[in-house]
């Protein structure tokens, strides 16, 4: 029988949140619940060793209880009956968390390179908080005040509950899936050391580092440091905090426009000037060494020597001119065809000999008298020689 083989398992011990605690005579009938699985089950215990336990249990404290398990054949359920219980102090809760986060630490899931930046200006920011919660209105009535036009799709969940992670995991997963949706942000307030217990659970821390989207962690304050600090893109100290960091502020956008417009005009002054100075530079010493400017001094040059030559051989010409005029009248003075005009004539014989003497002719023989406007043809008849 399955009563008889669960009989035989003697006392266990079991840990879990207390989700409900009623007390009926000396009895208390409790519901513990497995916040990691999402498992119940009920507890019966003596209202003594509920009452004795230091400090206080109520709803929502966690326990360890040594309990029997019983089987109820009728209605096919199991029932816990707790002979004694302790609460599970808080100390106890930091160790074990502090024991998850160097685990988690040293899977790597904190490592710098896996952590995404977040847009600076997303266009849907997601939020998971409370209902109705100054978290909520932290967030988005910073942020809207210094982006007015900032649009938020906004999932409220229980935030302190025992479902509180997986709630917060669905939530995530919901606000991932819109394409819209740019960067995450989980925000709360305050609160005690307890109250940011499901912050730090394992399903959850591993279930933000697989997120597809920047996760940004705005849990409690400046001092609270639950596990999703470490895993997530970004961490704020508060909410507020996280409105600063998600949008930028539109007044600082616009005096930095403003300050960069006007550093953009003078470095495109001054770029100017000084393109415009280097230009001139430039055109000074390609006019220093143009082709052109080369060209019209060699022009210049040869001009120059054009004309000189000109004039050296024009005077040259004139002197010789002037030579050939002196020559030409000295020739003149010298022609015989000057003799000739003033009476003279020459005699020259059939061989065009001049005829000197009276020796070069005979008589009978021809000659050809040249006067100076012609020639003569004449017939010795007889010489005869003058005296001397």
């Amino acid at each position: 029988m399955l009563g008889d083989y669960i009989g035989r398992l003697g006392r266990v011990w079991v840990e879990g949140q207390i989700v409900s605690l009623r007390q009926y005579g000396r009895q208390v009938y409790i519901t513990l619940r497995d916040p990691d699985v999402e498992m119940s089950m009920s507890v019966v215990a003596p209202a003594d060793a509920i009452n004795s336990v230091e400090p206080e249990i109520g709803q929502g404290s966690r326990v360890v209880l040594q309990a029997s398990v019983e089987w109820w054949a009728k209605n096919g359920s199991l029932q816990l009956r707790a002979h004694s219980v302790q609460a599970v102090g808080v100390g106890d809760l930091l160790a074990r968390i502090e024991l998850l986060r160097r685990n988690l630490e040293a899977e790597g899931l904190f490592r710098t390179e896996l952590k995404r930046p977040v847009p600076f200006l997303p266009r849907t920011v997601g939020l998971i908080t409370g209902r109705d919660t100054d978290a909520l209105k932290d967030v988005v009535i910073n942020a809207r005040r210094r982006w007015p036009a900032t649009r938020f799709e906004i999932r409220e969940i229980a935030l302190q509950q025992a479902g509180t992670p997986q709630a917060a995991i669905q939530a995530m997963n919901e606000l991932a899936a819109i394409a819209d949706v740019d960067v995450i942000v989980f925000a709360r307030g305050g609160g005690s050391f307890e109250d940011l217990l499901p912050w730090s659970d394992e399903l959850l821390v591993r279930a933000v580092r697989q997120c597809p989207k920047p996760v940004v962690s705005a849990i409690g304050h400046e001092n609270d440091r639950p596990i999703l600090d470490d895993v997530a893109d970004l961490r704020a100290s508060t909410p507020t905090d996280a409105a600063g960091k998600i949008v930028p502020d539109l007044e600082d956008e616009n005096a930095r426009f403003t300050r960069n417009a006007a550093r953009m005009r003078d470095l495109k002054t001054r770029w100017l000037t000084n393109a415009t100075h280097r230009l001139d530079l430039a055109q000074r010493a390609l006019r220093a060494h143009s082709p052109r400017d080369l060209i019209n001094l060699r022009i210049a040059e040869t001009t120059m020597l054009t004309t000189s030559m000109k004039q050296t051989v024009q005077r040259r010409i004139n002197r010789e001119q002037n030579e050939v005029a002196r020559l030409a009248s000295t020739l003149t003075a010298l022609s015989p065809f000057k003799v000739l005009a003033r009476g003279y004539s020459v005699a020259t014989d059939n061989q065009g000999n001049v005829v000197r003497d009276i020796s070069g002719v005979t008589p009978g023989s021809t000659l050809l008298v040249q006067v100076s406007d012609g020639h003569i043809t004449t017939l010795v008849e007889s010489t005869e020689k003058s005296a001397p």
